[in-house]
């Protein structure tokens, strides 16, 4: 007999403002979020790569996601937060990385009921963008952390 995969009823997420869009990421993912003066802008490389900020003895990438996106870059202002993320895997060579993005996380708990899909955008980057949602009123989309995971592993994002 083969049990039937539990989904739980309900998610516990966070809202990451961006200039133009939203992101939606398990809570569990998020380590801190920081202050953007911790960020020290890089002057070459991947243009989606905001900079590299010291956190927990370690160097990390910041990920500009609207740039990776195909989008513009928001300028960095007094709302603009780093988000840290945990690793996603167990290797060795797995590390967190951080995402720009505008204001604090926004703490959602959100149901089947409360998620609606809908199509990417023209313009979205199916290698970066895994789906869109509608959540009540508003539209967020649901990014690829695995595929960022292998850009920020690079040796030019190090």
């Amino acid at each position: 007999m083969s049990e039937a995969l539990h989904v739980p009823d309900q998610l516990y997420c966070v809202l990451l403002s961006l200039r133009d869009d939203t992101l939606v990421l398990p809570n569990a993912l998020i380590a801190e979020a920081l202050a953007q003066d911790a960020l020290r802008p890089v002057e070459e490389g991947s243009r989606w790569l905001a900079g590299h900020l010291s956190w927990a003895n370690q160097r990390l990438p910041a990920v500009n996601f609207e740039v990776l996106n195909g989008g513009l870059a928001a300028p960095l202002n007094r709302r603009s937060r780093l988000v840290v993320l945990h690793a996603l895997g167990e290797r060795p060579e797995d590390r967190p990385f951080a995402l720009l993005c505008q204001g604090y996380p926004h703490l959602v708990t959100l149901s089947r009921a409360a998620l609606a899909p809908l199509p990417l955008r023209e313009s979205d980057r199916p290698e970066y963008v895994l789906a869109r949602v509608r959540i009540g009123n508003s539209e967020a989309l649901i990014p690829d952390l695995d595929r960022i995971a292998e850009l920020v592993r690079a040796p030019e994002a190090g």
